[in-house]
């Protein structure tokens, strides 16, 4: 009886470590997603922001490109659109997003004029 008992405490405490362990790890999955779709759209934000504003790179438009993780199975969305404002002010929108995650999302805008020079 004191075997059935203890045996029974056993089952129930490696069961809870598991659940806690793959929890764990499915957190863990998702915060690299997201700092991976953060880094993505950092990156092309300050490409754009080094680019002269005459640069044909910031004509008015919109694109996307499929981009994947460096050492992971994620593939990631990429896509901007470049609108005209003014003369002098362009507006930037950049969003990512994973494929595997479409719900996890990052979106920047970046407004770029050319009398302030950024």
């Amino acid at each position: 009886m004191e075997f059935l008992i203890s045996f029974t405490l056993l089952t129930f405490v490696i069961t809870a470590t598991a659940q806690v362990i793959i929890h764990s790890f499915f957190a863990k999955r998702k915060a690299e997603i997201n700092s991976k779709i953060a880094e993505l759209a950092s990156l092309k934000l300050e490409y754009f922001k080094s680019l002269p504003y005459e640069d044909e790179e910031l004509n008015e438009g919109h694109k996307s490109e499929s981009l994947k993780g460096n050492a992971s199975l994620q593939i990631y969305k990429r896509s901007w659109k470049i609108q005209d404002i003014s003369s002098n002010l362009k507006k930037v929108e950049i969003e990512v997003s994973s494929q595997t995650e479409p719900r996890k999302k990052t979106r920047l805008v970046l407004f770029i004029s050319r009398e302030l020079g950024f």
